[in-house]
């Protein structure tokens, strides 16, 4: 008898661990990172990673594949299992400008989109010491030395050179400096390298002190550094912004997309959640996955313009 019962309790203990390995998800989900570790893409990950470990009861598994701004990570995304244990984080619009650009082998399609998890504000700024005292200032000293004074940028044809070209279009010739990464900015305007930068805010937060902010691209001003000015103010309808998001490869389950969907959108809910992206420089903003590919799609007549710009202007 004790034989019997013996088995039976084993066969139910199979029969439960078999129950439970089969609940989404069941181990760590790795979330690919395309930048550099301490950017403004992991630590937005890193604002909702205890949280998320909460809902799901397991943790993200941070996979660094820096490189291409965010080619190479993106690249190796779209190449993983459609089994929701592989995700990543981006920067809009870059995913649209490497497509309307053909440098990446991936499309939209590659993709399916979660959710957004915040923005963050797009800054014109200088060293904290340096002498130039206004955006006013700054932009008259690029006009009467053409090409001569340097504007640091994060990314080629991204959030933050998108608005540099822009500004050259309107007669603002800066020259451009490509600098590795957000977080390599202050040290680029402390050490000379540039005589001024366009900044995301997240990305800087750590080293935002550093710095002057002279002006916002955004409609309106910014409540972190309410003296700067709109790029509407000085004359120039000029906005950017850094969206940060979660995708995943194509073809997960659909109750695989909608379980993630409903983890971010349950985090990002949180007023505390919500505090902690406001004191990191960001803001934590909800999309769905469907209304962020509308985002993409909306926004690539104005990303084709850019690259013809860049294009010409290369020439």
């Amino acid at each position: 008898m004790l034989r019997y019962i013996m088995i039976l309790l084993l066969a139910l203990g199979m029969s439960s661990a078999s129950c439970l390995a089969g609940e989404y998800p069941d181990k760590s989900i790795r979330i690919i990172v395309p930048f550099n570790p301490g950017g403004g893409g992991e630590q937005a990950a890193r604002l909702i990673e205890k949280e998320f470990k909460e809902l799901t009861g397991q943790p993200l598994s941070f996979i660094y594949k820096p490189g291409g701004t965010g080619l190479i990570g993106m690249t190796e995304l779209a190449r993983q299992k459609a089994d929701g244990y592989s995700i990543g984080i981006h920067s809009y619009p870059l995913l649209v400008l490497d497509g309307i650009t053909g440098r990446a082998r991936y499309t939209l399609d590659s993709f399916d989109f979660i959710s957004l998890l915040c923005l963050e504000e797009v800054y014109l700024a200088v060293s904290a010491d340096s002498p130039i005292k206004s955006a006013e200032e700054l932009i008259a000293q690029a006009r009467a030395n053409p090409g001569k004074v340097n504007l640091g940028i994060c990314e080629i044809m991204g959030p933050t050179h998108i608005p540099a070209l822009r500004l050259k279009a309107e007669n603002v010739p800066f020259n451009h400096v490509s600098i590795d990464g957000a977080g390599k900015v202050a040290p680029a305007l402390l050490g000379g390298q540039v005589d001024a930068a366009i900044v995301p805010s997240g990305g800087v937060s750590g080293s935002i002190g550093k710095m002057k902010v002279l002006a916002v691209f955004s409609p309106e001003r910014s409540k972190r550094f309410p003296d700067a000015p709109t790029l509407k103010e000085l004359g120039f309808d000029i906005n950017s912004a850094v969206g940060r998001y979660i995708a995943a490869p194509h073809g997960l389950k659909p109750e695989q997309r909608a379980y993630l969907e409903n983890t971010f959108k349950t985090i990002l809910a949180r007023p505390d959640v919500a505090q902690r992206f406001e004191n990191a420089g960001s803001i934590a903003t909800w999309k769905s996955g469907d209304d962020l590919r509308k985002m993409f799609e909306a926004y690539i007549p104005e990303g084709q313009s850019m690259v013809d710009f860049y294009k010409k202007s290369q020439k």
